[in-house]
């Protein structure tokens, strides 16, 4: 065998061979692209999905502003009876010790439509269990001497409220201290 035969039938040649005739194959197989058609394709996809993000956020913004602005709406629509039953109750004359009593009962069903509105919200009345005192619900104004435990509460001044779980005003309380020894 001559020299030239020998390496055209050398493995590596028929390796090179393969390869030239593989690269000829793949180019005829694919389509010929218009790579400035495509370009211009992905450019609309583009400025198509920045729209979208862009409408998106805006859509999300309204929603946003919307809830701020509307969230309490079903809390304002439980307080309106009670808007009407304040107003009905100063409409009314008054005249003798029977007005009084009316009065007095119409402010404490007024009450009661009060407190029902508020506990459909989730607020409610922070209760003092077994009288003591818990700084994460109490604010005390005032320590009292006193005989017995320390630390109990001894008057609410005011209610706290708490709304679902979380505290939204603490009660206002005197809590007792221990008497100072001589």
């Amino acid at each position: 065998m001559s020299e030239v035969e020998e390496k055209s039938s050398s493995p590596e040649a028929m390796n090179e061979k393969n390869a030239v005739s593989n690269e000829e194959n793949e180019n005829a197989a694919l389509p010929e692209t218009d790579w400035q058609a495509e370009a211009e394709r992905l450019k609309g996809d583009y400025l198509r999905a920045l729209a979208d993000m862009d409408n998106l956020r805006k859509r999300t913004e309204k929603q946003i502003e919307d809830a701020r602005n509307y969230a309490i709406e079903r809390f304002a629509r439980e307080l309106l009876p009670v808007v009407d039953s304040l107003e009905l109750a100063l409409a009314s004359p008054l005249s003798g010790d029977d007005a009084v009593a009316q009065l007095r009962q119409g402010l404490e069903n007024t009450l009661a439509l009060f407190f029902a509105a508020l506990q459909k919200a989730g607020i409610r009345a922070v209760e003092i269990t077994e009288g003591r005192f818990d700084p994460h619900l109490h604010q005390a104004i005032a320590m009292v001497e006193s005989d017995g435990e320390p630390n109990r509460v001894l008057t609410v001044h005011q209610k706290g409220y708490l709304i679902h779980e979380r505290l939204l005003r603490p009660s206002m309380v005197s809590v007792s201290k221990a008497p100072k020894s001589d």
